[in-house]
């Protein structure tokens, strides 16, 4: 094996698919850039249809093979193309099904590079097929990789499909991703049929089309094998998933998936008869094919192939299944499995894979116990994959590591300095002093401060000013621990600190880290004004009084000709210093500031503006006698001019001044003006007739003055009733029926009582802002639950019943897991009006929530204090009944910290 992957596959296990030559990936990646369409295969046992390579030319390649690929390297693709074509028909008029195989998958490449997905694959499954099994199925596998190729280079535009059912030749361009994920499943299911002759043939029988892993041959050495993974990197792609078999993967009986009931199938007869279920979940297939395969190498006594089949079946699942209670399912399970196998070198790869497993658990010894489990498998096996795996992970948890922060800036002798370690015994520091003055001065770059080269030259050519040690405290969890580090400098000024494990500091076979710290007792604090300018305040950082006297000086940065002092202010008794806004030049600035020995710098980048200055304008408001208008009714507008500023309150309105009115449709062209003269009031009105055969949407009316009013423009029909959905009688709970009522009304006050009602449910989980940190983001996706017909009564209402089915072991994480689900009714009466009625209501473990209002969010010392708490359900609506509250004081310190204390 060549190496591991992070959760413990071996990587560049995977077997690939390739029909032209090495030099056809760089000539068609340079033609057209479609470097997923071409690549040499997917990670775990993908299958590209893109080129990766005929094999050799030699042998039974003849002189007409190079000349393709001599034209695929001119990037000559079409008459490649020709070639390619001319060598199928030949290889089919003689029956050399050998020639013809790889003629045609050629064949289809080029077509692809020259013309799009959509043509090729039609041409594929147009052509004649050997009737070789072998031959055939290495075209099926070409095509469902092809579909899978195609899906991820357009799966934007593919996922806005629509379902269209059609019989004809095939058109992918109409193909949603269930239809591709199905025909996908479709040809793998055909050479999986075929699994009994491909278990007599090894994986290199193929050198043409497949290019063996380097699994050992005793694990997955077999075109069985080849298939078998191949087909279970399709199923478990779940980008093919629909929002349904994502959200509910919980649905699903674990153990049953496991293999507790091996064999049987929920009732549907053997597992591998799921395969051809479509309404089997992906993972249920998955597991059958990989049953399958179990079963099929335990029955001739492969134990480390039968071992890696059931492995792959715990991964698929422990990424699928995120609870904790199926993790500790499935990690037991693992542990079972392991048990029965540890005469086998493969068991070691096991082991590594349960050793990640402890990784990712939240258990202070978690890492403890991985290293254990690790080192038992490699141990046993020291030589064998599993054991070098088991070795990684050991060293991995094992490894020294340490990170530095610090405060930009702090006084002396304060922790300033944090780091991150673990596994190691103590630090060795070294503080360089720097001139920042002259650092500043000369630099001629955006980064003010040291880069690591400059770092470098400073640990080798200057002296430190301070150097130290630091014991660090023993990590036996061998997690990440904090220790806080106090400087002992003392002088203020800037430093370069820098921290190592060995005590000279050297670079070569260690690592050193640094960072930049000011040692001072000033703090510069800046803001904009408001006015354009910026205004600098300077503070003493150990006691929080202003500072008189510290020079503030502004900076502008020029990282040509060097970064420039513009202007000095001296600060007044309140530590302010005011830079009002200059000649506007668009530069940004930084400010620094001195007071005796103490230095404080800002670096931040510092703008003047120019504050635009109000000016009275002249304008107008335009309003309708309403929104929405039809072609040949009339447009009634008023309006009213004024004068004024911005920076006033009070606004002057214009009489007896012109004023011309137009009216525009959707295209920006003028339909209609009409001049006017506002009255002593500065008003005017008048009223335009909308023109028929002209463009529906949105029109507009403008004003000579300034100012204009948008309408629709729409041929409709007016309603004649509506339709609601109705406040559930009944508190409404996960996993548990609940009916809906609505009620459909016609607007003079009867009932609609002849129709149907249509309706559906989606589902859409929202979970709490650090759900994310935590467990990911999971399944969110939108999902229909639900849909039905219900009829009308006789006094209009009707009614819906559906179960809003959750996980309610989600519960166990936070009880703040909330799911929303939309309700959307559309009512048809007999005259083939429909109306259409939405409600959203958001279910949780908890069926009421309260919310605290304070209106100004603090109180007055002696005075009365009032809190509003409101009780209402996850949707909205009030809800009666009792609370609890409890008033708390909070300690409060005795004096305010500062940073580095807290």
């Amino acid at each position: 094996m060549s190496g591991t992957k992070a959760d413990g596959r071996p990587e560049a296990g995977t077997w690939r698919l390739f029909v032209a030559a090495a030099a056809l990936i760089a000539a068609l990646a340079a033609v057209l850039a479609l470097s997923r369409a071409i690549s040499p295969g997917r990670e775990a046992g993908g299958v590209s249809p893109g080129p990766a390579g005929v094999g050799s030319v030699e042998g039974a390649m003849d002189s007409e093979w190079k000349k393709v690929e001599r034209f695929i390297s001119e990037q000559k693709l079409e008459e490649a193309a020709h070639l390619a074509g001319s060598l199928r028909e030949e290889a089919v008029k003689k029956g050399d099904e050998v020639e013809w195989t790889k003629a045609l998958v050629m064949e289809v490449q080029l077509r692809t590079a020259l013309h799009g997905y959509e043509m090729a694959v039609r041409f594929l499954k147009e052509q004649p097929w050997p009737q070789g099994k072998l031959h055939r199925d290495v075209l099926q596998l070409f095509y469902a990789q092809s579909l899978v190729t195609y899906y991820q280079a357009y799966s934007w535009e593919i996922n806005r499909r629509e379902k269209v059912e059609s019989k004809g030749a095939v058109d992918l361009k109409a193909w949603t991703r269930e239809d591709l994920f199905a025909e996908a499943q479709r040809a793998y299911l055909e050479v999986f049929d075929d699994r009994e002759e491909l278990g007599r043939r090894e994986v290199g029988s193929l050198p043409d089309y497949l290019q063996p892993n380097d699994y050992p041959d005793e694990v997955r050495g077999t075109l069985r094998d080849a298939v078998s993974y191949l087909y279970v990197e399709l199923l478990a792609d779940t980008s093919f998933w629909t929002p349904a078999e994502t959200n509910e993967v919980y649905t699903l009986d674990l153990l049953q998936l496991l293999g507790k009931e091996e064999g049987r199938w929920r009732g549907r007869g053997s597992e591998v008869e799921a395969l051809s279920d479509p309404k089997a979940h992906p993972l249920e297939k998955l597991c059958a094919v990989l049953g399958d395969l179990e079963r099929w190498h335990r029955s001739r006594g492969e134990r480390e192939a039968q071992l890696e089949a059931r492995l792959e079946r715990i991964r698929r699942l422990h990424d699928s299944f995120s609870n904790d209670a199926d993790r500790d399912l499935l990690r037991a399970h693992l542990d079972k499995t392991l048990a029965g196998f540890g005469n086998v070198p493969w068991w070691a790869v096991g082991k590594a894979l349960q050793a990640q497993y402890i990784e990712e658990e939240k258990a202070p010894d978690n890492l403890v116990r991985a290293r254990a489990c690790a080192l038992e498998g490699q141990e046993r096996y020291p030589e064998s994959v599993g054991g070098k795996r088991c070795l990684h992970v050991v060293k991995s948890i094992e490894a020294p590591n340490y990170e530095l922060a610090s405060m930009s800036s702090d006084g002396p002798q304060r922790r300033s300095i944090q780091v991150a370690h673990k596994n190691l015994d103590g630090l060795h520091f070294r503080a360089y002093r720097l001139d920042l003055r002259r650092i500043v001065g000369e630099a001629k770059d955006y980064n003010l401060l040291p880069s690591w080269d400059s770092v470098k030259k400073i640990l080798d050519s200057k002296s430190p000013a301070a150097e130290w040690r630091v014991d660090l405290p023993a990590t036996p969890d061998f997690k990440e621990h904090r220790t806080f580090v106090t400087p002992p400098m003392k002088t203020p000024g800037l430093y370069v600190v820098a921290a190592s494990a060995k005590a000279d500091l050297k670079r070569e076979g260690n690592r050193v880290e640094a960072l930049t710290f000011m040692v001072t007792d000033l703090v510069l604090l800046t803001r904009e004004t408001g006015k354009g300018g910026v205004e600098a305040t300077v503070l003493d950082g150990s006691s929080g009084s202003p500072v008189k006297g510290a020079e503030v000086a502004l900076y502008r940065y020029d990282w040509q000709k060097g970064h420039q002092r513009v202007k000095t202010r001296s600060t007044k008794s309140d530590g302010v210093a005011d830079f009002p806004r200059g000649a506007k030049e668009g530069r940004n600035y930084f400010m620094m500031a001195v007071k005796g020995e103490q230095t404080a710098f800002d670096p931040s980048y510092l703008f003047f503006y120019e504050a635009p200055t109000p000016k009275e304008t002249t304008s107008s408001l335009i309003y309708t006698d309403r929104s929405i208008y039809r072609p040949g009714q009339k447009i009634c507008w008023k309006l009213l001019a004024y004068r004024g500023s911005a920076d006033r309150t009070r606004y002057n309105l214009l009489p007896s001044t012109p004023v011309t009115v137009s009216l525009y449709d959707l295209n920006n062209q003028r339909i209609a003006e009409a001049a006017v003269f506002t009255n002593a009031f500065g008003t005017a009105s008048g009223e335009f007739v909308i023109p028929g055969g002209r463009p529906l949407g949105g029109w507009s009316l403008r004003s000579s003055l300034g100012g204009r009013a948008g309408v629709q423009v729409e041929e409709y029909k007016r309603p004649t009733f509506e339709a609601k959905l109705l406040d559930p009688k009944a508190p409404m709970r996960l996993n548990r029926p609940a009916t809906l009522a609505g009620q459909a009304t016609y607007y003079f006050g009867l009932p609609v009582v002849n129709g149907k009602v249509t309706w559906k449910v989606t589902r859409e989980p929202v979970y709490p802002w650090w759900w994310w940190y935590w467990y990911g983001r999971g399944g969110v996706s939108s999902q229909v639950v639900a849909t039905g017909v219900s009829s009308l009564g006789e006094d209009g209402t009707f009614a819906l019943t559906f179960t809003p089915r959750a996980d309610e072991r989600d519960a166990s994480r936070s009880r703040e897991i909330t799911y929303r689900y939309a309700v959307a009714a559309d009512v048809t009466d007999e005259g083939g009006e429909t109306r259409t009625a939405e409600r959203s209501y958001r279910l949780g473990f908890v069926s009421v929530e309260a919310s605290l209002e304070m209106p100004a969010g603090f109180f007055w010392q002696g005075e009365e204090m009032a809190v509003t708490v409101r009780r209402t359900d996850l949707s909205g609506s009030p809800r009666e009944g009792k609370g609890q509250w409890r008033l708390v004081a909070l300690a409060q310190p005795e004096r305010a910290l500062l940073p580095s204390e807290q």
